[in-house]
């Protein structure tokens, strides 16, 4: 698909039979805008059912890097805000966040308390949400260009960080984790790392990478400093398979590695029997949003 701005997407679109535009008033809409990919979701949540999944894609594009002059020629995207939903999200999800406990939790100090740990992007806002169920507020940066484009064209929206809703999925997984186990989810740039145990999360955070070894060096370090290297368990969740060099790499470290599985508390449209189950989690996992 050629844009208004010269851009090629790659667009995909998984659709459920019963999918009634004209009742758009009874779903909940879901914006997820990544570096390369942005995802249009609308969400049953009476049935507890994705009825519409879009992906527009592009490897050479950073949607997060782009102005709002730029974003706003996405016309085949903003075409799907126009419906009258129950409600709307926007999820960002990239490696711009930290986690603080609710407890510790300080509004008027989020940004300074976030320059502790990240460097503030230019003309950009530190916003937070919080994970009630584990008592965790997610802080993430976000460039007011974002902020422009999102306002701009859903204004009502809630926005959130990818990561809590990454972290909430992991807590409901079907197959318990054990004490030795890392939940891993690996983006295009970025991996996520969480470790939970007791209804808490005892560990989590997020690394960039430029190769496959990053993401080894990353999964091994964290696991020596919880003391688990020794017996270390892996669900992997992203673009990756099992025959992948990347996954034989982690093979190599680990008592026991697996791909990881949707939610089977919601269901999906049929074609998504033909995307592999550890593709897409988060994204899969959005009625999961308080």
């Amino acid at each position: 698909m050629q844009t208004e701005n010269n851009l090629s997407l790659q667009t995909k679109h998984y659709i459920d039979s019963d999918f009634n535009e004209e009742s758009s008033f009874r779903y909940q809409y879901f914006l997820i805008l990544a570096q390369n990919e942005i995802l249009s979701i609308v969400a049953d949540e009476q049935l507890n059912r994705i009825v519409s999944f879009k992906s527009f894609s592009n490897n050479a594009a950073s949607f997060l890097d782009m102005n709002y002059d730029q974003l706003k020629l996405f016309t085949e995207i903003t075409d799907q805000f126009t419906p009258n939903y129950k409600s709307k999200r926007v999820i960002i999800a990239d490696d711009n966040a930290i986690l603080v406990p609710d407890s510790l939790n300080n509004i008027v100090e989020s940004e300074a308390y976030y320059q502790l740990n990240r460097r503030i992007k230019l003309n950009s806002q530190v916003l937070y949400n919080k994970l009630n169920i584990l008592n965790t507020v997610s802080l993430f940066n976000i460039r007011n260009e974002i902020l422009k484009f999102i306002r701009f064209n859903i204004p009502t929206a809630d926005i959130m960080h990818q990561s809590l809703l990454f972290i909430k999925a992991c807590s409901l997984l079907d197959e318990p984790v054990t004490e030795n186990t890392l939940c891993i989810n690996i983006h295009n740039e970025f991996i996520e790392i969480l470790q939970l145990g007791d209804n808490q999360i005892n560990y989590y955070n997020n690394f960039r990478f430029d190769s496959q070894t990053d993401i080894t060096y990353y999964i091994l370090a964290v696991a020596e400093q919880l003391n688990i290297s020794k017996n270390l368990h892996l669900v992997i969740f992203g673009a990756i398979e099992v025959n992948d060099s990347q996954y034989l790499m982690l093979k190599k470290y680990c008592t026991k590695i697996a791909l990881g599985k949707r939610l089977s508390k919601f269901t999906f449209p049929a074609d998504f029997s033909n995307m592999p189950a550890h593709f897409y989690f988060t994204a899969s996992s959005v009625l999961l949003c308080e």
